[in-house]
């Protein structure tokens, strides 16, 4: 009985302390499994950005290219239910593609990302802040519309309408609702609004974004141009090469102004100084002709009597004639 009881104990202790020794084996299958996993992650997304990246940088060698020495100009606006919105205004310029509040687009790429057919409305709407989609439209801190919101009484929606200079009119203008590739890029030159190709940015071109109600089949938008402001901005920057001429403001007039004065005041108080003087010696010469005169009349109060008279005495007797002849001569 006890023979057999013991050796129940160690085949109990022996199952035991096996079950322990393999419980302590370490899963090292399972590791080296998770870290090349890991490791095939970082190589594919590595890859993959890479080959994005050259992708992009392949579309940004065209025109517009990095930093070009003149810029291209594009007039825009925004129509939002048949009323064109003030130009925007901001601060933010990261790719090169900006706008300074007169509704103009300044395009000169500092990156190939947007550069080339990266150029696109939508790089320029997420440069300033704008949501621009085929779905919604939102002005940096307006109002967001989207597809099927109120607009004129009807649902509106989003589109694009260009003009290929500043004189083409209204009724030229070209709707952006069809993708169409460049068979010699295989690039996508236009769209219903997208941010990512978008509508390519163009030189000397006019570009409106509008939110209207949708047209009758087979019918356009009536969406309206970028003002005449923008038109005579636009024209003038062409012209130019990109540099406005402004008219001085002219200094001269406040300077004049102030010399004048400064002259008058001059000669004003010289006037009043020759008069006091003036005065002062006919006062003392018609004295001294008063008190010298006992005998004869008067002579006329000239500045050569005074300084004759200025020699006389009172009480003296003048010499009858020819003193007062001299006097005149002289």
């Amino acid at each position: 009985m006890a023979k057999a009881s013991s050796s129940k104990k160690v085949a109990r202790a022996a199952g035991l302390g096996g079950s322990r020794a393999y419980g302590s084996r370490p899963p090292w299958g399972f590791y080296f499994a998770v870290v090349l996993l890991v490791i095939l992650g970082v190589v594919g997304v590595y890859n993959s950005r890479e080959y994005r990246q050259n992708q992009i940088n392949n579309q940004g060698n065209g025109q517009p290219a990095v930093n070009m020495a003149t810029s291209w100009f594009e007039g825009f606006a925004v129509d939002i239910c048949g009323k064109l919105q003030p130009p925007v205004k901001t601060n933010k310029d990261p790719f090169g593609i900006t706008t300074k509040g007169d509704g103009i687009i300044y395009i000169n790429p500092t990156v190939k990302s947007a550069a080339g057919h990266n150029a696109t409305l939508g790089k320029f709407a997420s440069a300033i802040g704008m949501t621009l989609n085929a779905a919604e439209i939102q002005l940096p801190g307006g109002k967001l519309y989207q597809v099927g919101d109120n607009c004129q009484g009807k649902p509106g929606h989003v589109y694009v309408m260009t003009w290929s200079s500043p004189q083409a009119p209204r009724a030229d203008g070209v709707l952006q609702d069809k993708q169409a590739i460049n068979t010699a890029t295989g690039q996508e030159d236009t769209c219903s609004p997208d941010c990512n190709s978008g509508v390519l940015l163009a030189k000397n071109q006019l570009v409106t974004i509008a939110f209207v109600p949708a047209p009758l089949k087979g019918k356009t938008p009536s969406i309206l141009q970028p003002p005449q402001s923008v038109v005579s901005k636009l024209t003038s920057l062409v012209a130019n090469g990109g540099t406005t001429t402004t008219t001085p403001v002219p200094s001269s007039p406040s300077t004049t102004a102030a010399s004048t004065k400064t002259g008058s005041t001059k000669p004003s108080s010289t006037k009043t100084s020759s008069t006091k003087t003036s005065s002062t010696k006919t006062s003392a010469v018609t004295a001294t002709t008063v008190a010298g005169s006992t005998t004869k009349p008067k002579p006329k109060p000239t500045s050569k009597t005074t300084a004759t008279g200025g020699g006389a005495t009172a009480g003296s007797t003048p010499k009858a004639g020819p003193g007062g002849t001299s006097a005149k001569k002289k």
